[in-house]
């Protein structure tokens, strides 16, 4: 149960990471810099338009990582919450990945999250079964 705790934990980090990551890119940093990794070229509207597309993102983010924080407190409780987190990760992680790098975005940094991806799958799958597993044990009754 503690592996799953702190998987938890992890993952509601790095998405708190990437939600101030994702704040700074389309709020306090230069509009520049947005224009020159969209794979097409982008006016003033064209970034705005983008904005206002990526911040459900952005919002869905920090739900994440509220989320998972919240609820690495009680883990054997929230399996299902851990199960759920895998599959965001899978479709709206990988699969996401790979059509933004099938639409002309940059490939080296969407490969590398969809590694990243990979592993919080591959790790939340595990501790999720292995809590499964843990509290899923026989309880003795008194008198057994």
């Amino acid at each position: 149960m503690k592996k799953l705790q702190w998987w938890l934990r992890i993952v509601g980090v790095w998405y708190l990471l990437l939600g101030l990551m994702n704040i700074y890119m389309m709020f306090l940093g230069s509009q520049d810099y947005l224009a020159q990794n969209i794979p097409f070229p982008a006016d003033e509207w064209a970034i705005r338009a983008f904005v206002d597309g990526w911040s459900p993102f952005l919002f869905e983010i920090f739900g994440i990582a509220t989320f998972a924080l919240w609820a690495s407190r009680n883990p054997g409780k929230h399996v299902s919450a851990a199960l759920l987190l895998v599959w965001l990760e899978f479709t709206h992680g990988v699969l996401d990945d790979i059509f933004l790098i099938a639409r002309g975005y940059e490939a080296a940094g969407y490969i590398g999250f969809i590694v990243i991806h990979l592993i919080i799958i591959v790790t939340g799958l595990l501790f999720a079964r292995q809590t499964q597993a843990q509290t899923a044990s026989p309880q003795l009754a008194v008198g057994d």
